[in-house]
């Protein structure tokens, strides 16, 4: 297998991880706001923590540090070509604002959440305080814009209205996410927690 072949596999399986990482914490979050169940609210949290650190940072890392590679050995331009800008742009927007914004957010719910469960509690208030509304804006538009790139990467845009176009869905998206899950999840533990006292 050459060098090309092997960064090529590399890659993929960098985007994997990190895909697969991204849908995990997706589906814990989506778990801590159906519950009002104390318990299950710091195993999402908890679940959350472990996708993130065990799937989606490894696979970012691996997939950024491929991807550089593959650039170098293939001698990409990395301005001219609207596909290479949305992968890689992307692609660092997404790194960065995940080991920041989204890091503080999930380690913040965590700890809020070891709380309650030492109080043995889980009040509206501990659930609003763990999460922000810029953590909501930010988890909700990790798995739009990981789609971007991904598109980006097999469909290969070659305009750059395609490309923004893409990104424009992507954020629309997120916002869409950002204000009907938690809303509509929260209505779903209400009615479950009045049906079950």
């Amino acid at each position: 297998m050459d060098y090309y072949t092997l960064l090529k596999l590399a890659h993929i399986v960098g985007f994997i991880l990190l895909g697969a990482g991204l849908l995990a914490v997706f589906i814990s979050e989506l778990r801590a706001y159906r519950t009002r169940d104390i318990r299950v609210f710091a195993e999402a949290a908890w679940y959350t923590a472990v996708f993130y650190d065990a799937l989606t940072l490894p696979g970012a890392v691996l997939a950024g540090l491929s991807g550089v590679l593959l650039i170098l050995v293939l001698g990409l331009p990395l301005f001219s070509e609207p596909w290479l800008v949305g992968m890689w742009g992307l692609f660092l927007f997404e790194f960065i604002e995940g080991n920041t914004v989204t890091r503080i957010q999930f380690r913040r719910t965590l700890r809020k959440s070891v709380k309650a469960v030492q109080l043995g509690e889980l009040s509206d208030e501990v659930r609003n305080e763990a999460r922000t509304l810029l953590g909501q804006i930010t988890h909700f538009l990790d798995v739009p814009l990981f789609l971007v790139i991904v598109h980006c990467g097999a469909v290969r845009p070659g305009s750059w209205g395609h490309l923004v176009t893409a990104i424009i869905a992507a954020v629309a998206a997120a916002m869409v996410l950002t204000f009907v899950i938690p809303r509509l999840a929260g209505r779903q533990s209400r009615l479950q927690h009045r049906y079950q006292l």
